[in-house]
């Protein structure tokens, strides 16, 4: 299990984590710009002083194949005994990228497609993420893109051996970044909770991530915001990235890839474009709708929590109540307004899932619900 250190100023003690390591030769992977954006560049250049440091930061935002090869080919080249990753979702995926690959770069594609298994290159891996949001630090997952396809790897050995969650490092992002990262977090937690795939561990995480979500996202959105909203949306964001790692996400996520692909609309945001659609189909749905084998009862109780904790009082007015939070905090709602203008990109749109992630939705969605969540 990852050691964590949490905690407003807590990046002050990677040199005390890199000691455990014993390392000497750091791979430091990073953003090109929220490195030093966000205040890590000077903290963690003091950490690593008596390191030989190989810097990475030259990749896309969607990291693709051949970045990852290259990362791993500079790794290679400086024999490197740890990595470290600072960054958004983006550099923990590039960081976890060139550990899958390390022992067979030749190899890289099958391991991406998942034609063959991870090996251990026995090289430890710190996460430190910079935005709360994606929580990759929490799971064990890595997405790669070959051309336009999108694959994501899956391995134990993708899970970070320390973790260090600074609120500290957020405070840079702008309002509708930090929101888009805050929405994110609030739409993993929500899909994991009523997920297929959720366990009682998983739910826990879930429920707490929400209601963290609840407590600090407005607050940390306003000019000043405190150092307690800022370290409360980091360790919301790590809880639904653990929540996720167990159950996985649903059908907002496996409409959003397509949303984001088509009209570049950040990935938290595409979520949210159909989950208060979603969440009031979930909270109004009859016995015969529910596809998870646990039943209805389970499924009750999962929605029943989930609306007590963000206030909802009565599930018909549950989709109103998450598009009027959106607008409170200038996110907006409609897909009219973000590009999908007509019927024809909005049906276009609804034809694009990604089934792994619909199929462990709890609930069948009926082509009548589908054209509802697409204004059809």
């Amino acid at each position: 299990m990852a050691k964590i250190l949490s905690g407003i100023g807590s990046l002050s003690q990677l040199s005390d984590i890199r000691a455990e390591f014993n390392a000497k030769t750091v791979l430091l992977v990073t953003g090109k710009a929220s490195y030093s954006k966000s205040g890590a560049k000077n903290i963690v250049e003091a950490a690593l002083r008596d390191d030989t440091v190989v810097r990475f930061s030259d990749f896309d935002v969607n990291p693709k194949i051949e970045d990852a090869e290259r990362g791993v080919a500079l790794a290679i080249g400086a024999g490197v005994d740890l990595i470290v990753g600072v960054g958004g979702g983006s550099v923990m995926d590039m960081a976890k990228l060139i550990k899958a690959f390390y022992t067979h770069p030749e190899r890289s594609n099958e391991l991406a497609k998942g034609e063959v298994a991870m090996t251990d290159p026995g090289i430890p891996m710190v996460l430190i993420p910079t935005t709360a949001g994606s929580g990759s630090e929490a799971t064990h997952f890595a997405v790669v893109y070959i051309g336009f396809d999108k694959y994501s790897l899956a391995s134990q050995l993708l899970l970070p051996d320390a973790i260090i969650l600074d609120g500290l490092l957020i405070k840079s992002a702008s309002p509708y970044q930090m929101a888009c990262n805050g929405l994110d977090a609030l739409a993993q937690a929500i899909e994991s909770a009523w997920a297929a795939g959720s366990s009682e561990q998983s739910r826990e995480y879930s429920f707490r991530a929400v209601a963290l979500c609840k407590k600090y996202l407005k607050a940390v959105l306003e000019p000043g915001a405190s150092e307690d909203a800022l370290q409360g949306m980091m360790e919301a964001s790590n809880l639904a990235g653990k929540a996720i790692n167990i159950s996985k996400t649903t059908a907002a996520h496996a409409w959003s890839y397509a949303i984001t692909s088509h009209h570049s609309v950040p990935h938290g945001h595409a979520v949210w474009l159909t989950l208060p659609s979603i969440f009031e189909m979930h909270a109004t749905a009859s016995a015969e709708m529910v596809t998870d084998p646990r039943g209805m009862k389970h499924f009750q109780a999962i929605m029943t929590r989930l609306m007590d904790i963000w206030g909802i009082v009565s599930p018909e007015d549950s989709g109103r109540n998450l598009k009027s939070y959106l607008q409170a905090i200038n996110i907006e709602s409609s897909m009219g307004e973000i590009g999908a203008n007509t019927a024809e990109k909005r049906e276009f749109l609804s034809k694009q899932v990604n089934m792994q992630r619909m199929s462990n939705n709890p609930v069948g969605l009926t082509e009548v619900h589908i054209n509802q969540i697409f204004n059809l």
